[in-house]
């Protein structure tokens, strides 16, 4: 199923030379003050963050801020932008609470919110019936597993099948390391050469060997996937091979603060703003009509 993923201590610039395109990954994040106390009070959902929050003025978001275009880091490798900044930022109006970002490695989000040392996540992370054993998901985006090759797609894949004996790129910790280990198994079943997978620690270095030639293709969320192919140029994102949702993260049973979260998302696709977020970063294919917690069954 779709991903996600998003990296440690040091700074790091991809420069995707072929189409004079930058994407930037940085560390830390940028702390905002804690809210007015009559501003956080007077905000329109606010009552409902009482037993939420536990009287919280912030809450520590985790998310892996190298994902364009969910998040990513500014030029100024501080100031978090994307869609789920842009979010996050209606949620502090409506809620009347700060929602801190900590750039967070993908696969320590989810040890990182049992830990407690979270509050939530938003990270454009796949909700799957697996995943759910461990958090709840208040899904906010209709997403796909998807396959990006290089522009001229030497290899002319179409489908999954077509990658056997290809040299596969994909990011740690995303739904998409399962499906290449199953291709691997399908290729192996059908007496052709496994994928090659090589499991890489960020986006920005997965889609730099896909760029390189040290990859063929590379599994990667449709939605993150299409970004990075019409903002560089260089590559080509095939139809999604399968649907699912992605959804803001939040401990098990910590129901108080999703339906909370739900409600704002209610509240942002009433009047709009929600749709204009997605619009604004190309993600109106991905627009929900509701916003269900643990929303994918199967």
């Amino acid at each position: 199923m779709p991903l996600s993923r998003r990296r440690g201590a040091s700074c790091t610039a991809l420069v995707l030379a072929t189409a004079g395109a930058c994407l930037l990954a940085a560390c830390g994040s940028a702390t905002k003050a804690p809210p007015d106390h009559a501003a956080a009070t007077n905000a329109p959902l606010h009552s409902l963050m009482q037993n939420a929050a536990a009287g919280k003025t912030t809450l520590d978001v985790a998310s892996n801020i190298e994902y364009p275009p969910f998040e990513s880091y500014a030029a100024d490798n501080t100031t978090v932008q994307g869609v789920d900044r842009e979010l996050a930022d209606e949620f502090e109006k409506l809620l009347g609470v700060k929602l801190v970002f900590h750039n967070t490695a993908f696969d320590a989000i989810i040890p990182g919110l049992a830990a407690e040392r979270y509050d939530l996540a938003m990270s454009a992370m796949s909700d799957t019936v697996e995943r759910q054993k461990q958090v709840d998901f208040v899904d906010y985006l209709k997403a796909g597993g998807g396959i990006m090759l290089p522009k001229d797609n030497p290899h002319k894949v179409a489908t999954l099948d077509d990658l056997c004996g290809l040299k596969v790129a994909i990011d740690k910790g995303t739904t998409e390391v399962q499906d290449g280990q199953d291709q691997i198994k399908k290729c192996r079943a059908n007496g052709r050469p496994a994928p090659e997978i090589s499991i890489f620690p960020g986006q920005n270095q997965m889609v730099l060997a896909l760029q390189s030639g040290r990859a063929d293709a590379a599994l990667i969320d449709s939605t993150a996937g299409g970004y990075v192919a019409g903002q560089t140029g260089a590559f080509t994102m095939l139809p999604p091979y399968e649907s699912g949702s992605f959804g803001i993260v939040f401990r098990k049973g910590d129901t108080a603060l999703e339906q909370a979260f739900a409600k704002a998302l209610e509240r942002l696709a009433q009047d709009g703003t929600y749709q204009k977020i997605l619009a604004k970063y190309g993600q109106v294919t991905g627009t929900l009509d509701s916003f269900p917690i643990n929303g994918v069954t199967s």
